[in-house]
C-alpha cells in the first residue's frame, strides 16, 4: 500500500512552519567550542490511585491518556497481581492528571484487581489482557489495542472497538493485528533458529511468514494522526542476541532488543516493519532499547526511549528523550536519562525503573508526564510495589547547550528571519551575547558580537538588540546566528513573529 507522506502526518497543526530553532541534533553545532548537551530541569510529584485495592499494582506503561471531550482525562492502565500472573485494563479518571479515580465498568463484577476492570466481550478462553492503546475517533466511535493471552498460552495483539470507551467488543476483524514471537513457537525464529529448521510448526510456513512479518514484542505504542486518519506505531524487534552483546543473567539473554516502526492506512493492515533505533558504537556494550513513546511538538516527534540497561548490577530502566522530523530517522544528542532516578538507598519508589506512558498531558507552557516508577531490578524476581509519579517540565525546555563559567559559544544552522525581531530561551546567570551572520557566517556590519547587548537572567524570551544594527532590516533574508556565553544554558531562538502567534 502506498504511504501519505510523513510531512502530511507530522505537519504543524495550524498549518503554518513553526519558528522556534530547537538543538535536537545529535551532531554540535557549526564552530562550538566550550559547550555540551544538556536536559531541561524537571520537577516531579506524587499521582495517586484513589481505591486502587491492595497489593494491586497499576502500570502507565505502554497504558494511553485519552483527553475527555466535558474536560478532564481518561487512563487506561494495567494492573496486574505478580504472584498470580493476573494481568487486566483498569479505567480511570482524572480532572489534572496526578488524582485519580476509578471508572464503574458496565456490568462490572468482583475482582480483586478492582471494579474498573475492563471487559472485552467476544474473546473466548481470554486468560489476561494488558497494555491498551486507546483512541476516541469520534462522539461514538473508540478503539483499543491491547495483548491477550489464551489458555493455549498464545498471545496476540487484538483491537476492540466502543460507542463510549467503557464498553468494548472485539472488533469483526478478529486476525491478530501482530504476533508475539512465543505464538506458533515462532520464539525459536527469533533466537536465530532459521525457520526451516523450526519443528513441529503448528502452521505452514507461508503462514509463519506472515506471523514473522508481523512479530512484535509487547511494549507496543499506537498513534491515529486525524488529519490523514492513517495511524503510525513503535515496538520491539527482537534480534538474535550476538556473542560481545549477550548477558545471561536478563530475562530473556538470547535476545537483543531494538526499535521497530510501522504503518496503516485504516489500523487493520500494516506495513513491513523498519528498524528505526538500534544501539551503535556510541552506546554503551550492553545497552538495548524496550519501548519508544512519541510526542508531537511544533515540527518535531519527541520521543521517550525505554533506555534499558542490561548488565548484571544494573538491570535498570531509564526513560532518554530523542528527537525526529519524520519518524524514522532519530536523534539522540543527550544519551540519558531524562526523569532523574534517585538513589537506591533513598526508599523511592523510581530509584531502577521509569516506564513512560502514550502521551504527555499538556498544560499550556508545560508537559506532564504521568510515568510509572519501579523499584526493582528488571531480573529481580521479589515483585515489589509500583507507583506513578509526574513529572513537569517545559515544553520547549527539553534539550539545550550550556556553557560553564569558562565560556563556550556555536554557529547556528541557516534559517530565514520571518519576524523584526529575534529571541532566545535561556537561562543566563553570566552573560549571553550573539552576531548576527549571512547564511555563510560572515558578520554583518553593526551586528558584531561587540555591538551586541549582553543578556542575564532565566527568560524565555530574551530580546537580542544591538546598539546600531536592526535586525528587521534584514526580514526574510537567509542568517546564521553566532551565540557566544558563560555560565548559562541556551534552550532555542525564535524570532518575534513565534511569540506573537503562540503565546
Amino acid at each position: 500500500m502506498a504511504e501519505v507522506p510523513l510531512y502530511e502526518i507530522s505537519r504543524d497543526p495550524a498549518g503554518s512552519p513553526p519558528r522556534r530553532f530547537f538543538f535536537f541534533d545529535e551532531e554540535l553545532p557549526e564552530a562550538a567550542y566550550g559547550v555540551r548537551r544538556v536536559y531541561g530541569p524537571v520537577s516531579k510529584h506524587p499521582a495517586r490511585l484513589a481505591g486502587n485495592p491492595a497489593g494491586v499494582n497499576t502500570a502507565t506503561f505502554a497504558g494511553s491518556i485519552v483527553k475527555l471531550a466535558g474536560g478532564g482525562y481518561r487512563l487506561y492502565a494495567t494492573s496486574y497481581l505478580s504472584a498470580e500472573r493476573t494481568m487486566e485494563i483498569t479505567a480511570w479518571e482524572s480532572e489534572r492528571g496526578l488524582d485519580w479515580k476509578p471508572v464503574r465498568m458496565p456490568g462490572s463484577q468482583a475482582s480483586r484487581l478492582g471494579k474498573n476492570v475492563v471487559r472485552i466481550k467476544g474473546l473466548k478462553d481470554r486468560l489476561l489482557s494488558y497494555q491498551p492503546q486507546v483512541f476516541q475517533l469520534g462522539p461514538k466511535n473508540w478503539v483499543m489495542y491491547a495483548w491477550n493471552r489464551f489458555e493455549n498460552n498464545h498471545l496476540s495483539y487484538l483491537r476492540a472497538v466502543s460507542a463510549d470507551g467503557l464498553d468494548w467488543r472485539a472488533d469483526t476483524a478478529t486476525e491478530p493485528v501482530f504476533y508475539h514471537p512465543s505464538k506458533f513457537g515462532l520464539g525459536e525464529w527469533v533466537s536465530g533458529v532459521p525457520l526451516r529448521e523450526i519443528k513441529n510448526l503448528a502452521i505452514t510456513k507461508a503462514e509463519a511468514l506472515e506471523c514473522m512479518r508481523l512479530a512484535s514484542n509487547d511494549s507496543v505504542y499506537l498513534y491515529h494522526h486525524p488529519e490523514t486518519g492513517c495511524y503510525d506505531g513503535y515496538a520491539v524487534w527482537l534480534h538474535p542476541a550476538i556473542p560481545d552483546r549477550r548477558v545471561e543473567v536478563d530475562n530473556a539473554s538470547s535476545v537483543l532488543r531494538l526499535i521497530q516502526r510501522r504503518w496503516s492506512r485504516d489500523g487493520r493492515h500494516w506495513s513491513d516493519p523498519e528498524l528505526v533505533i538500534s544501539p551503535d558504537e556510541r552506546d554503551p556494550w550492553d545497552l538495548q532499547f524496550y519501548y519508544l513513546a512519541v510526542q508531537w511538538h511544533r515540527d518535531w516527534r519527541i520521543g521517550s526511549l525505554g533506555r534499558y540497561r542490561v548488565e548484571d548490577g544494573q538491570q535498570t530502566m531509564d526513560l532518554e528523550l530523542c528527537f525526529s522530523r519524520d519518524g524514522r530517522k532519530w536523534e539522540r544528542p543527550m544519551r540519558a536519562g531524562f526523569i532523574p532516578r534517585p538513589p537506591e538507598s533513598s526508599g523511592e519508589i523510581d530509584t531502577l525503573m521509569v516506564y513512560g506512558p502514550n502521551t504527555w498531558l499538556d498544560e499550556g507552557k508545560e508537559w506532564l508526564c504521568l510515568y510509572t516508577g519501579h523499584p526493582t531490578r528488571h531480573n529481580e524476581r521479589v515483585e515489589k510495589r509500583t507507583g506513578l509519579l509526574g513529572a513537569r517540565f517545559r515544553k520547549d525546555r527539553l534539550a539545550g547547550l550550556a556553557a560553564d563559567r569558562a565560556g563556550g559559544g556555536f554557529l547556528s544552522e541557516p534559517f530565514i528571519l520571518a519576524g523584526p525581531e529575534l529571541r532566545v530561551d535561556a537561562a543566563v546567570r553570566g552573560w549571553l551575547r550573539a552576531e548576527l551572520c549571512d547564511a555563510f557566517g560572515r558578520k554583518l556590519p553593526g551586528f558584531h558580537l561587540m555591538d551586541c547587548r549582553p543578556l542575564t537572567g532565566d527568560r524565555e524570551a530574551h530580546r537580542l538588540t544591538w546598539k546600531k544594527g536592526n535586525p528587521g532590516d534584514h526580514i526574510y533574508r537567509a542568517l546564521r546566528l553566532r551565540f557566544e556565553f558563560c555560565d548559562a544554558e541556551i534552550y532555542n531562538f525564535s524570532d518575534e513573529s513565534d511569540y506573537g502567534r503562540r503565546e
